[in-house]
């Protein structure tokens, strides 16, 4: 019986993964002149290509004090591979609005936490409709996870 148990025990934690990025959400309200301000892509972790798949282009997120957004040179991803890495497609720009939102929860394994973050709304583009806000104080940065959480597969902005 203690062998059945021990063996339980393990594959239930080896089964537990747990989001790398985690400890970096934003878990108490930013103030919004905090969050307003230009995040600019600083590390992809979708394909191995690095920010060379960025062909030298900037990407970048405005985002304006009346709640306006402005988007350039976002990439875009396909999941084409078996490894669960992504193919660039292509890069968009755009507008819409923006507003300061919960977009998920964390846990610690016993509680929970709603995090903060970015949703875009009436984009004319295909973006992602929520970004993460990272750091517990000004300036914050935002993040983009794809696919699994576990797996660390991101797009990591940093404020100008």
């Amino acid at each position: 019986m203690r062998v059945l148990l021990t063996i339980l025990a393990l594959v239930s934690l080896t089964g537990c993964q747990y989001n790398p990025y985690a400890n970096q959400f934003t878990t108490a309200q930013p103030k919004p002149e905090d969050v307003t301000g230009t995040y600019a892509l600083t590390e992809q972790t979708i394909s191995p290509d690095g920010l060379s798949v960025l062909q030298g282009r900037q990407c970048q997120f405005d985002l304006r004090s009346d709640g306006t957004f402005s988007v350039t040179n976002y990439p875009t991803w396909s999941y084409a591979f078996s490894d669960g890495s992504g193919k660039f497609v292509a890069f968009v720009s755009g507008a819409g609005h923006w507003s300061c939102d919960t977009v998920g929860t964390v846990s610690d394994g016993s509680t929970s936490q709603s995090y903060w973050g970015v949703r875009f709304t009436d984009c004319n583009t295909n973006i992602d409709d929520a970004l993460a806000f990272t750091g517990k104080a000004p300036p914050y940065g935002l993040i983009m996870t794809y696919g699994d959480p576990d797996s660390g597969t991101v797009m990591i902005f940093k404020k100008k």
